[in-house]
């Protein structure tokens, strides 16, 4: 027994386990439908311990039919499972099903060329699977078809995992062939924004940030943002105050904006946000609000962000990019007169327009 009690939870994760140990792949399937009716109403305590359980599975499940059942995991923890049993397990499937997934790219790429790779379609499987069984050894073939098409399964867990836990985030970004297969598959398929934008969000990250017509700088640290019209607004909530604190007078900041940029449920979306500034990089770039934190560049190791005027109005969607990830910035510091003026006399004046409207 997994648990204490014979809750309907704790029977249906008995079942599972049992299932997979005898493999039962009818009784799995039962089972499976039976935790996740039993999960609706479960406390979070026993979703945690069913999570343990069934990352403990996952962690044998093929690519295929363990993309299926990492969806299941990723739902535990949005009904309310603490993450961090899924982390360890997540992190090694989804690397080596990514890697997989890269491999089937450049197989097709190798073996019929020109064509371009299949879209990821269930209904596409079969005759993918029958000409690369043509192709290569057919065991090679089955394993890299059912990870080219099962990965959304496996991306679409760990975009929950990725958004609820900033430990998550640090571990994938720390796997170097995960990341190396991401990039490669970023060309190929358009499913692999989202995972490739949670691969850069940056947690704990210190920020140098100065308002040019002011002369005034601050140091701030930031984390879990999905977006720079994230950034753009929380730098806006957390600067804005009197300038006897070395703060920024007459910014326009409602606080519905301020909290949907934190942590506000989606609920609370809507509404537009009216920008403040125009963000520029230590080069004189714009720092487009479309773009991440990550993309920011260093000047001597700190990203800077400078506060330009805004050259038109500008306005964006009341919402956060990923609902479930809650951000994080803590003003640290208000610098010495003379050491914002240091900086600024080390950054470039802002460049002309040269992106997006």
């Amino acid at each position: 027994m997994i648990f204490e009690s014979a809750t309907p939870l704790a029977r249906a994760c008995d079942a599972l386990v049992r299932a997979r140990r005898e493999r039962d792949i009818e009784a799995f399937e039962s089972a499976t439908a039976q935790l996740w009716e039993a999960a609706q109403t479960a406390p979070a305590d026993e979703l945690t311990t069913a999570l343990t359980a069934c990352a403990e599975l996952l962690g044998e499940l093929g690519p295929g039919f363990g993309g299926e059942f990492a969806v299941l995991c990723g739902a535990l923890i949005e009904l309310g499972a603490a993450p961090d049993p899924l982390v360890p397990v997540l992190r090694e499937r989804l690397t080596e099903v990514a890697g997989l997934a890269a491999e089937f790219a450049e197989v097709w790429a190798r073996e019929f060329p020109g064509e371009g790779t299949p879209e990821p379609d269930p209904a596409e499987f079969e005759t993918t699977l029958e000409r690369l069984d043509a192709a290569i050894p057919p065991d090679q073939a089955v394993r890299l078809a059912e990870s080219w098409f099962g990965l959304q399964s496996w991306m679409r867990c760990a975009t929950t995992l990725l958004q609820k836990s900033a430990a998550a985030r640090r571990a994938c970004q720390a796997e170097p062939a995960l990341r190396a297969a991401v990039a490669a598959l970023e060309p190929e398929r358009e499913d692999m924004g989202w995972l490739a934008m949670l691969l850069a969000v940056l947690d704990g990250e210190r920020l140098l940030v100065l308002h040019r017509a002011t002369g005034r700088g601050w140091r701030v640290t930031v984390g879990g943002i999905g977006d720079n019209f994230q950034l753009h607004t929380l730098l806006a909530a957390t600067l804005s105050g009197p300038a006897a604190d070395g703060l920024l007078e007459g910014l326009a900041v409602d606080p519905a904006w301020t909290a949907v940029a934190l942590d506000a449920p989606a609920t609370s979306f809507g509404g537009q946000v009216t920008g403040s500034f125009n963000l520029v990089d230590a080069y004189g770039a714009w720092i487009w609000n479309e773009g991440v934190p990550a993309d920011i560049p260093a000047l001597d190791g700190q990203r800077v962000v400078v506060l330009d005027p805004p050259p038109y109005a500008r306005g964006w969607d009341n919402v956060r990019r990923y609902p479930m990830m809650t951000a994080s910035i803590t003003l640290d510091e208000v610098l010495p007169a003379a050491e914002a003026a240091s900086w600024l006399g080390r950054v470039a004046e802002a460049k002309g327009f040269d992106g997006p409207a």
